[in-house]
């Protein structure tokens, strides 16, 4: 009996030896893992990969101390690491914020699980201009629901998120509804919808980390990727008769080769917002995620440009 107490101890203090051995590892790396059970599958038939549930902890990248972290002035902002699962920098990631036209990539997901790009479809006048900002459309243009993708991604229409959802309406969905009901599945606990568009500043936020959630999933989508990627594009009404010539929101395609897409967003009350998808170290992805801030641009690129300094992929 005696024997069996001494054995009993020495296992339950190996066993608790690892733990404290794994947490203390994880404190000094100065990094959050992603907790892999909020992670939502892949959209059935998409050609991305999804990020899946880590099986064992992952140390690469390893992180250099004597790279400092980069100062922001963002209200919060987030680096995520896919490959490892874990968050290389937060600030304020877990804040309530308006994030603007952000908003678009829980649209467009809305959209292509419930409607049908095949079909076309009516800008109703109301839809117009809904921003102040110039009118997208001409009242009552038709187009393919191709094209009027296109145009509320990488233009950033918000009235062309506006006719989605009113094409939505007259099928006798709730596009509102579907969007929260979407963040709810794939964890976006932190998160709430008050319109297609993201013009509403005061009844709807989301966080960084949420965030980093909704990128990984609309990105898994092929048609959603294909547009953040486009720097611009022509668009046409079903007729034939009216061109739309749009350039991408994202300032930094094209000028930040590790850029692969994003999405922008800036109203008075969200200031600017940014989600960023980039890839380094040889073959991993970084997700970028700024809220809140005066110059997005230069924060993103600033947090991406910090990683490739800090970090080394094995």
């Amino acid at each position: 009996m005696r024997l069996k107490l001494i054995l009993l101890t020495i296992l339950f203090g190996v066993s608790a030896g690892t733990v404290a051995l794994f947490v203390y590892l994880m404190k000094i790396q100065g990094e959050q893992v992603y907790p892999a059970s909020l992670v939502q599958a892949p959209p059935r038939n998409s050609g991305r990969a999804f990020l899946l549930p880590i099986a064992e902890t992952n140390y690469s990248p390893v992180r250099d101390f004597n790279v400092l972290e980069p100062v922001l002035g963002a209200k919060a902002a987030a680096l995520f690491d896919v490959q490892s699962g874990r968050f290389l920098y937060a600030k304020n990631m877990n804040q309530r914020l308006p994030i603007a036209s952000i908003t678009k990539l829980m649209s467009a997901i809305v959209v292509l699980e419930n409607l049908n790009l095949d079909d076309v479809f009516t800008v109703p006048p109301e839809d117009i201009n809904v921003d102040g900002n110039g009118a997208d459309f001409y009242k009552n243009e038709q187009l393919r629901g191709t094209d009027l993708f296109k145009i509320m991604l990488v233009k950033s229409s918000n009235d062309a998120a506006l006719a989605f959802a009113d094409a939505a309406r007259k099928k006798g969905i709730d596009f509102v509804a579907k969007m929260n009901e979407k963040a709810q599945s794939i964890g976006m606990f932190n998160t709430k919808f008050a319109d297609p568009a993201g013009l509403n500043d005061q009844d709807a936020f989301s966080t960084a980390s949420d965030l980093v959630k909704l990128m990984r999933y609309a990105a898994s989508y092929d048609l959603i990727s294909q547009m953040l990627e486009t720097r611009s594009a022509t668009a046409m009404s079903a007729d034939g008769k009216t061109t739309h010539f749009v350039v991408n929101t994202n300032q930094l395609l094209g000028r930040m080769p590790e850029v692969v897409m994003g999405k922008t967003g800036y109203t008075d009350g969200a200031l600017g917002t940014m989600v960023l998808e980039a890839n380094v170290g040889g073959g991993d992805v970084l997700i970028s995620v700024v809220l809140g801030s005066e110059d997005r641009f230069d924060e993103a690129q600033k947090l991406i440009k910090w990683a490739e300094k800090a970090f080394t992929w094995k």
